[in-house]
């Protein structure tokens, strides 16, 4: 590979779903040696498993082929490589596909490989095989698989594998390679130790890759823009956003950066946003490396142009995380309007009514929650209007069938609230299957991680430098006490006046973020975010739930930044959660609103 060159990687996925021509104006714009794409989350893999039980040849993800419709012609003229986790749980047939359009298109020459260990579906569902692994919860090491109610639902299983298998296919010639669930940062990982020829023990040049390709350009957009708190500032360039491009040097080391013609920001502000948002703290955990980042530095170099440094490496764990995704049943909801006076007391009336109609119900959750509040003097019926969300789960069909949910609510309308109306799409009072997700740890010992190249599978080695890391993380307050009067005169505003934030999700819990932008401001923030003060910030969420539950606190101190991790606040993660917000992105917002005492010197520079 050429060496004195750094390696151009440009993303272009960042969700199932996303914008479908990314590829093609990547290929087009990006001047990238190497095209990466993630297809997959916690909720689309037990999604597909659904879909391939129906109908074998499926079980992918169709979007990532549609795009390379539009632009493989491109790609091979450029002679780029390809590599994307969209094979989900039926990597084999993905891979044909991409294999028949490549003949189709007279690309016969193209390799496409593909890389299998991940699906650990049959393996888990030998009951002798799995209690023999002792498979343990993710974050609570006390808790046992074998204790869960549905484990013997198992829908699919999926061990996140690390990057040695697409390695593998690219020094055997590989030009595409189509991956099931590896890691989000995996193929970046793959990419920069395939140009530069590191080795398994290159853990600090890894680590800077594992960076490169945690949440950075692999959430796409969002390295350019998009969910950032500072976005007033570039809203006419909002619209219509490139994806990321990471320029990784040989000691891993990189620039982060976007295609010169697309729309969006790149700045050390949006960029320290996207590395904060689903950090687990100061170690971040993956099959090849771990990477510290409690020195990770970001800073500005040109236009759209960060540098990020500082990651170091150290042994992966003897041990990777595996989602187990089981039928969890069915749910409905329905949403209530309220508007006018009375608003709270309105709701408490229909509330009553809800709790008397559904008294009998075999309902394994039920969740009622009001949204918004009672504006004062409202300049239209909607600007006055605020939701009453009614969200019902149960193990059977038969318990949250018609009879037991949507002709209940439905009976209501003519005895309840005045001004009653509610959402008249009644199909979201039918019953649908939802999926529960459990998380493990598992040993790297069981997984068959492998590549095929033409036929040839390539077993990969299990890594034998390991270490082994508590599941509880380090948590600490700061160290740096002062005084907060001694920061001079203080108003009472909303912390967002002069706070960054990023909030995401890993599984059941929430994280976020929280980074000021002049170094002054970092030791208020500091001492005014302690674990108690977020507690107290979170308000009725936090009262109103398990309030023992842990919270871990650790800083940024080169990000001017403190960092929590909630754990098991997003009532079971995406799949199953009753929350609006299951995947924690709004949670940063929310605590930016609130109101906190800020000094009066650092809010007369300007807010964000």
């Amino acid at each position: 590979m050429p060496s004195k060159r750094n390696i151009r990687i440009g993303n272009v996925s960042g969700a199932t779903g996303d914008h479908w021509e990314a590829m093609s104006r990547m290929v087009e714009n990006g001047n990238v040696d190497i095209v990466t794409g993630d297809w997959l989350s916690e909720m689309n893999i037990a999604w597909n498993a659904i879909t391939k039980a129906s109908d074998p040849t499926l079980g992918y993800e169709i979007g990532f082929l549609d795009q390379l419709f539009q632009c493989i012609d491109s790609i091979v003229a450029k002679g780029l490589k390809v590599i994307t986790n969209a094979g989900a749980l039926n990597v084999e047939a993905l891979a044909s596909k991409v294999e028949g359009l490549c003949r189709e298109r007279g690309h016969g020459q193209v390799v496409v490989a593909h890389v299998l260990g991940d699906d650990i579906t049959e393996l888990l569902k030998d009951k002798e095989k799995r209690r023999k692994l002792d498979l343990r919860h993710l974050d609570h090491e006390a808790q046992s698989f074998e204790d869960w109610d549905l484990k013997d639902d198992i829908q699919s299983a999926v061990a996140y594998i690390g990057a040695w298998g697409i390695v593998e296919a690219l020094d055997t010639g590989a030009d595409i390679v189509i991956c099931g669930r590896v890691t989000d940062a995996s193929p970046v990982i793959a990419a920069a130790a395939w140009w530069y020829d590191w080795k398994r023990g290159s853990f600090d040049q890894l680590a800077g890759a594992l960076v490169a390709g945690l949440d950075l350009i692999e959430c796409g957009p969002y390295a350019t823009g998009a969910n950032f708190s500072g976005f007033k500032e570039f809203l006419p360039e909002l619209v219509d956003l490139g994806f990321g491009i990471a320029e990784i040097q040989p000691d891993g080391n990189f620039f982060m950066t976007k295609p010169e013609v697309s729309n969006g920001v790149v700045n050390r502000f949006n960029i320290t946003g996207q590395l904060l948002y689903e950090l687990q703290g100061e170690l971040y955990l993956n099959p090849d490396v771990t990477a510290d980042l409690s020195e990770v530095k970001i800073e500005d170099t040109a236009t759209n142009a960060v540098y990020i440094s500082g990651m170091r490496g150290l042994p992966p764990p003897n041990t990777t995380k595996a989602m187990i995704a089981a039928t969890g049943g069915y749910q409905a909801e329905t949403t209530f309007y309220i508007n006018g006076l009375d608003v709270a007391e309105k709701a408490e009336m229909i509330k009553n009514q809800l709790g008397h109609m559904f008294k009998d119900c075999n309902f394994s959750k039920l969740s009622i929650e009001l949204y918004g509040t009672q504006a004062v003097n409202p300049s239209s019926q909607q600007a006055g209007t605020v939701f009453l969300r009614i969200f019902a789960q149960a193990r059977t069909k038969e318990d949250i069938a018609a009879s037991k949910f949507r002709k209940r609510v439905y009976a209501l309308r003519m005895q309840s609230y005045p001004g009653y109306h509610m959402n008249l799409d009644f199909r979201t009072m039918e019953p649908k299957p939802f999926m529960e997700i459990f998380p493990v740890t598992i040993p790297s010992s069981p997984l068959d991680h492998r590549a095929v190249v033409r036929s040839k599978i390539i077993r990969v080695p299990q890594v034998s430098d390991t270490a082994s890391y508590p599941v509880l993380r380090p948590s600490y307050e700061t160290k740096n006490l002062q005084d907060v009067s001694s920061f001079g005169p203080t108003v009472s505003a909303p912390l967002g006046s002069i706070v960054h934030a990023r909030s995401g999700d890993k599984a059941n819990n929430s994280n976020v973020g929280f980074f000021v932008r002049h170094e002054d401001e970092y030791s208020w923030l500091q001492n005014l975010l302690s674990v108690d003060k977020l507690k107290s910030l979170f308000g009725d969420d936090w009262e109103g739930g398990d309030t023992s539950r842990r919270v871990e606190r650790c800083e940024f101190p080169n990000l001017l930044a403190v960092h929590f991790r909630i754990l098991d606040f997003l009532d079971g993660g995406i799949a199953s959660s009753s929350r609006v917000d299951g995947l924690g992105k709004g949670i940063g917002e929310f605590l930016r609103s609130r109101f906190v005492d800020i000094p009066v010197k650092f809010l007369e520079r300007g807010r964000i």
